[in-house]
């Protein structure tokens, strides 16, 4: 008997491919047909006035995901990666009565994914990254890693994991690796974000025949710019490995470290075709330059005037072409605000020593699972802590769950380490969290940084605020966007 999953993924796949046949797009009769009524579904999904009445967060939200749209169907899909999404998106009965009893009992629903970096070992060497000088000490153990996803997925409902480090592909623990994980837990999605230089044929194969894996593969730029950073002959490896998982048709993205000097090219016209057209990535992540591992520089960070200026070229990028590349600071309106602390959607985070952060930007923990597992405990206690409690609390009072009734917050600054980084620092000292290991302690309490942050936070409060107030908060009518 043939099952749902693999009935769905068999009738998708075949539909898809036959389309495909056809030379002109316009002439895709299927694709034109699931991409309207998908569309359809999408900007019901986009109005949610529990979080906010705001028409044009609502609309952030439906171009976004429309975006994840065109892109899944711009891919040549597998077999094996349509019946892990189908599995892992449309066959999970149990979230539903999960995220309900959730609600009935703490107020608001359970996170949605989970970030685990197993190791902290890379075989890079990349300035300014905390992933340095690493042990066999710096390393969860493999039967840990499963418990958190068996129990995530047991207790959230979760079928989203991402994996960091560290290099995940480098990650072994009694021989056993994250292609085991995704083997053994294959009605679950997993992304792991990977310099890429360790992704060989034989793992390209691999990642074919399971399809719910994807790399997030680092670049800084074009060649000369992700040299300087990654080391010479990185590039074209990268550029290998991108050829390699095209030609396996393994889904793969792009994962970009926004700074000063590279954040104009990383959204250049030319490198948008580059890597989105000519070398098939599907999606993209942008992360600004966090000042917070080995080598800290904050002169580094997109000054207050680039991020706007990126706030903006990213949206056209969305819009008009149809790319999901996604910018955790500049769209903090897409996920309603920050998503760190375990917040109903959002996640955590939990290193290769067990200690758990609200995000991995967000470094100090009060937590470490292996303790928490010592003691006959489960995820759950990770996120009752007080110190998440009031990082979940500050989401709130910035609009989360408000209902439209918070008009204090600015979505465009959601960030409460980054972009409130005062208010972060009163938090982290209220409730003694700890500095994991590439938190440098100076960050707390050495002078010019304290002023630094704030001053630069400052700034961009003036730039956003105007934009926020008049763009986002007096628009309140119905969604009207065109499919």
């Amino acid at each position: 008997m043939v099952r749902k999953d693999t009935l769905i993924a068999q009738i998708l796949g075949v539909a898809l491919n036959l389309d495909r046949t056809i030379p002109h797009r316009s002439l895709r009769l299927f694709s034109r047909l699931l991409y309207y009524w998908l569309s359809c579904e999408i900007k019901k999904l986009s109005q949610n006035p529990d979080h906010t009445e705001s028409l044009k967060v609502a609309e952030d939200l439906y171009y976004m995901m429309r975006a994840m749209l065109q892109s899944a169907l711009r891919i040549r899909w597998t077999h094996s990666s349509l019946n892990a999404f189908v599995r892992a998106i449309f066959l999970n009965p149990d979230i539903k009565k999960i995220k309900e009893e959730w609600r009935r009992k703490y107020g608001e629903g359970p996170p949605g994914f989970l970030v685990i970096s197993p190791t902290k070992f890379c075989n890079l060497r990349c300035p300014n990254c905390y992933a340095n000088a690493a042990t066999e000490r710096d390393t969860l153990e493999y039967p840990i890693v499963q418990r958190i996803v068996r129990e995530a997925r047991k207790l959230w409902g979760v079928r989203f994991f991402v994996l960091s480090g560290g290099e995940p592909f480098a990650y072994s623990f009694q021989e056993k690796g994250i292609l085991d994980l995704a083997s053994e837990f294959n009605d679950s999605i997993f992304m792991a974000y990977t310099n890429g230089t360790l992704i060989t044929e034989k793992v390209a194969k691999t990642l074919s025949e399971l399809g719910n894996l994807t790399p997030a593969i680092s670049v800084e730029g074009f060649e000369e710019t992700t040299e300087k950073r990654r080391g010479k002959g990185v590039f074209n490896k990268i550029i290998k490995t991108m050829e390699t998982l095209r030609r396996h048709k393994v889904l793969f993205g792009i994962s970009l470290t926004a700074t000063r000097d590279n954040c104009e090219e990383i959204l250049s016209e030319d490198f948008i075709q580059f890597f989105f057209n000519k070398l098939g990535a599907s999606y993209g992540w942008i992360f600004h330059y966090m000042p917070i591992g080995r080598d800290v520089d904050i002169s580094l960070m997109p000054t207050p005037q680039q991020r706007l200026w990126m706030w903006q070229r990213s949206w056209e990028i969305v819009k008009k072409k149809g790319i999901m590349l996604a910018d955790f600071w500049n769209h903090g309106t897409v996920s309603h605000g920050c998503i760190a602390g375990a917040r109903e959607g959002g996640y955590l985070h939990i290193n290769w020593h067990g200690d758990v952060a609200p995000c991995v930007f967000f470094p100090f923990a009060v937590t470490n699972i292996k303790d928490v597992y010592a003691t006959g405990g489960t995820i759950n206690d990770l996120i009752k802590t007080p110190f998440f409690e009031a990082i979940r609390n500050w989401q709130k009072r910035y609009g989360f769950l408000s209902r439209g009734k918070v008009k204090t917050g600015d979505w465009l600054r959601p960030c409460p380490i980054r972009d409130h980084f005062l208010e972060a620092r009163e938090i982290i000292k209220k409730y003694n969290a700890r500095p994991i290991d590439y938190a440098p302690h100076e960050i707390l309490n050495t002078e010019d940084y304290i002023k630094k942050m704030a001053k630069y936070d400052k700034e961009l409060e003036s730039l956003t605020q105007p934009i926020w107030c008049h763009l986002y908060l007096n628009q309140t009518s119905s969604l009207k966007t065109k499919i």
